[in-house]
C-alpha cells in the first residue's frame, strides 16, 4: 500500500505536487485519518488499562514504608517500584516556567500488602534512608503490540489496509507503545491459522519464538443502526486472555476507498495478470552472493557474472542454462566479496566488472575488464576503498555510484558518481540526493529516475524499515509504502577493528559490536517492457522478529513488479513465495520490445550471525511479456 505524505495547514490539506502522480486538490484536515479521534479513543482506553503508577511515602518505620497507594489502583503484592528523593524545583532560564524537579534514585521498594486506603512496602536498598514525602514510581513499561488485519463487516467501503496502518501508526506514536515490523496476518496465513486458533497457548508460544510481543489488538468494523462501530479486542500474547473489549463509535473518520481516491492518495495496488513464464533453474551447492549482466566483449551478447564470497564466475546463458566461461579466484578467508556490478563506464563498448570487496577491516574493491580479442579478464582498477553500485533507470546509460566507508561506520559521506577521465577512474560529482536533516542516504537500496516528465530526478529508496520511499528533489516524501520489502538478512560490517573491543560498526559511534552493523538492501530496478514502465523490487518475507539484528530469518521470498501510470503505482505482479531469501535479481529487456528475461538469485543458508558458509543458491530464469 502506497501513501502519499502531504503537508497540512489549519484549514486545508495542501497536496504535494507530483505531476506524474497527482493533481493538487483540497480536503478537510480530518480526512487524512492520521490524527482521527476514533483511533485516539482506542489508544487512550488502552493507556488507561496500563497506567504508570506514582505515589508518596506517608510513613517510615525502619525499612518498612506506608504508601498512599490503595485498592483500585494498578498495584498488587510483589510489585517493585522506584524510590525517589525529590529535590529543588527547576525553572527554564528564559521563560522562567517551572519544568520539573531534581530527583535522586534511592533504589526500589517492594509492595507487601495493598489495603483499602494505603499500601505497606519495604525498602530493598539497605543503604537508603527513606523519609516522608519521598516518591514512588513504577518503572517505565514499554508494551509491544501486534495488530491483526481488521475485519470489515459493513457495506461501507472501508480501506482495510489503511485502517491497519493507521492503528499501528497510532500505537507507535505513544511513548510507551511499540509495534514491531512483523506481519501478524501473514504469519497466520503461513501457519494456516484462524484468528481463534492463533490465540491458543500452543500457537502463542510459537509466535513468541518469532517476535517479542505483549498484546494483540484485533479490530473489527461493523454497523449498528446505521452507525459505523469499531470494535476491538485486546488479547494477552502470553496466555491468550482477554484484557479488554470495547466498541467505539466512529466519527466518520475511518479511511474509506472513496476518500482515498478523492484526495488522490494511492493506498493500494490492484493486481493485474501479466504473462510470466518459467524457463529454467540452476542450483549451486554454495552461496552465490550477487550477480549482474552485461556485454563483456562488445559482441552484442550478454554474459552473466556471479560471485560467491571469494570468486568471480563468468557464464553465458542459452535457453535459461548457464555455461561457465571463466573463473577468477581471490584469497579465500581473506577477501569477502559483497557485490558485483557490470556496465560500460569507460565508454569503449565493453562492460567492466566492478566488485565490492571487504578485506580484513576495510574495503579493497576492484574493477576487471576483458581485453580485445581475449577472454582473459584484466584488473583495470585495484585497491579501491569504495562501495560500488550501478543504476540504469529505464535502460539508460549506466551510472556507477560509489560511497566511502567510515572509520567506525560502514558508510560515510555522500554518494558520488564515478567517471572515467584521463584514462583512469575517479570519483566525480555528488549524486543529487535531497538534503534532509538527519537523513544519510547509502547507495544500496537506492536508485533515481525521472518519473514526472521534467528534468529533475526523484530519489527512490528502501528505508531502514524496508518501506519504499520516493523523494522529490527538494526533499519532500512523495511516496511511502506501508508494505515491507527487502528484509535482507545480510549485514555490512566494514569498520575499524580493535584488538580489545572488536569490530566498531555503529552509525553513531556509541556502541561496539556487529549488532549495530548496517543491513544490506538489494537493487531497485526501473525497466521498460513493451510500451510501459515498471519498478521491480525484491520481497523477502521476514520470519524472525528482527529485534536481534544479527538474527534475521527469511524463509521465503518473491519479486514484486509495480507498473507506473498517470495515477501512480499499481501492482502488476507479486510472484509466489519461493524458499530462501532473494539475494539479487535483474530484468533484461529483449530487443525490439519483445519482452524481457527476469533472472532471480535465491539463497538458503544459516542465519546465525552473518554466516559465510553452508549456504545453497539457485538461479532462476523467467520470460516476461506484457499484455
Amino acid at each position: 500500500m502506497i501513501t502519499i505524505l502531504c503537508e497540512i495547514n489549519s484549514k486545508i490539506l495542501k497536496i504535494c505536487i507530483f505531476t506524474f502522480f497527482l493533481l493538487a486538490i483540497t480536503i478537510p484536515n480530518y480526512a487524512l485519518a492520521l490524527s482521527n479521534t476514533t483511533l485516539d479513543r482506542i489508544v487512550s482506553q488502552i493507556e488507561l488499562l496500563y497506567p504508570p503508577l506514582e505515589g508518596y511515602v506517608i510513613e517510615v518505620e525502619g525499612t518498612g514504608l506506608t504508601l498512599d497507594l490503595k485498592r483500585g489502583m494498578a498495584v498488587k503484592k510483589g510489585d517493585r517500584l522506584k524510590l525517589i528523593r525529590y529535590g529543588r524545583e527547576l525553572f527554564h532560564p528564559v521563560t522562567k516556567k517551572k519544568v520539573g524537579r531534581k530527583e535522586m534514585d534511592l533504589g526500589e521498594v517492594e509492595i507487601l500488602e495493598v489495603r483499602k486506603d494505603f499500601s505497606n512496602a519495604r525498602s530493598l536498598n539497605p543503604t537508603a534512608l527513606p523519609r516522608k514525602g519521598d516518591g514512588v514510581r513504577s518503572p517505565f513499561q514499554k508494551l509491544t503490540f501486534l495488530v491483526a488485519p481488521p475485519k470489515i463487516k459493513t457495506r461501507e467501503k472501508i480501506d482495510t489496509e489503511r485502517l491497519h496502518f493507521n492503528l499501528e501508526k497510532k500505537l507507535n506514536q505513544h511513548p510507551r507503545f511499540e509495534v514491531p515490523a512483523f506481519d501478524f496476518g501473514l504469519w497466520m496465513a503461513d501457519e494456516k491459522l484462524s484468528e481463534t486458533s492463533a490465540l491458543t497457548i500452543k500457537n502463542l508460544r510459537r509466535l513468541k519464538r518469532k517476535v517479542n510481543v505483549d498484546l494483540i489488538l484485533i479490530p473489527k468494523v461493523h454497523t449498528i443502526r446505521g452507525k459505523i462501530i469499531l470494535n476491538y479486542r485486546l488479547i494477552s500474547a502470553v496466555d491468550g486472555s482477554l484484557q479488554k473489549q470495547a466498541k467505539v463509535l466512529s466519527d466518520d473518520d475511518l479511511p474509506t476507498v472513496a476518500a482515498r481516491r478523492k484526495r488522490g492518495t494511492q493506498t493500494s495496488f490492484d493486481p493485474k495478470k501479466d504473462g510470466f513464464k518459467f524457463i529454467n533453474k540452476e542450483k549451486f551447492p554454495y552461496e552465490v552472493v550477487d550477480f549482474d549482466v552485461g556485454d563483456l566483449d562488445g559482441d552484442g551478447k550478454n554474459e552473466y557474472v556471479l560471485i560467491d564470497h571469494y570468486r568471480i564466475l563468468v557464464y553465458s546463458l542459452k535457453k535459461g542454462k548457464l555455461r561457465q566461461i571463466q573463473q577468477i579466484r581471490t584469497e579465500r578467508g581473506i577477501n569477502r566479496l559483497l557485490g558485483v556490478d557490470v556496465g560500460d563506464i569507460n565508454g569503449n563498448g565493453r562492460d567492466e566488472i566492478f566488485v565490492t570487496n571487504w578485506k580484513g577491516d576495510k574495503l579493497e574493491s576492484f574493477a576487471l575488464e576483458r581485453q580485445v580479442g581475449k577472454k582473459r579478464l584484466k584488473y583495470v582498477w585495484k585497491d579501491v576503498n569504495l562501495y560500488f553500485r550501478i543504476i540504469r533507470p529505464f535502460g539508460q546509460k549506466p551510472t556507477l555510484l560509489s560511497q566511502s566507508p567510515g572509520f567506525a561506520t560502514p558508510f560515510l559521506g555522500p554518494i558520488k558518481k564515478v567517471v572515467f577521465k584521463n584514462r583512469r577512474y575517479i570519483q566525480g560529482p555528488k549524486l543529487n540526493t535531497p538534503d534532509i536533516y538527519g537523513t544519510h542516504f547509502i547507495l544500496y537500496g537506492l536508485t533515481q529516475a525521472n518519473l514526472g516528465g521534467n528534468k529533475a530526478k526523484e530519489t527512490v529508496v528502501l528505508d531502514n524499515n524496508y518501506h519504499l520511499r520516493v523523494y522529490s528533489p527538494n526533499g519532500k516524501v512523495i511516496v511511502k509504502s506501508d508494505v515491507y520489502y527487502g528484509h535482507d538478512p545480510r549485514l555490512i560490517e566494514v569498520g575499524v577493528v580493535d584488538e580489545e573491543l572488536g569490530n566498531l560498526t555503529t552509525g553513531g559511534g556509541q556502541s561496539v559490536g556487529r549488532e549495530d552493523a548496517v543491513r544490506y538492501k538489494g537493487r531497485l530496478q526501473f525497466v521498460k517492457n513493451g510500451d510501459r514502465r515498471f519498478l521491480v523490487l525484491p520481497k523477502n518475507y521476514l520470519a524472525g522478529s528482527g529485534l536481534l539484528r544479527n538474527l534475521v530469518m527469511v524463509n521465503n521470498s518473491g519479486l514484486v513488479i509495480l507498473g507506473i501510470n498517470r495515477d501512480g503505482f499499481e501492482k502488476v505482479l507479486e510472484s509466489t513465495k519461493q524458499k530462501g531469501f532473494l539475494a539479487a535479481f535483474r530484468v533484461v529487456p529483449r530487443k525490439g520490445n519483445a519482452g524481457a528475461d527476469v533472472h532471480i538469485l535465491r539463497t538458503e543458508r544459516s542465519f546465525i550471525s552473518n554466516a559465510v558458509s553452508g549456504g545453497m543458491s539457485d538461479f532462476s530464469t523467467y520470460f516476461w511479456k506484457t499484455n
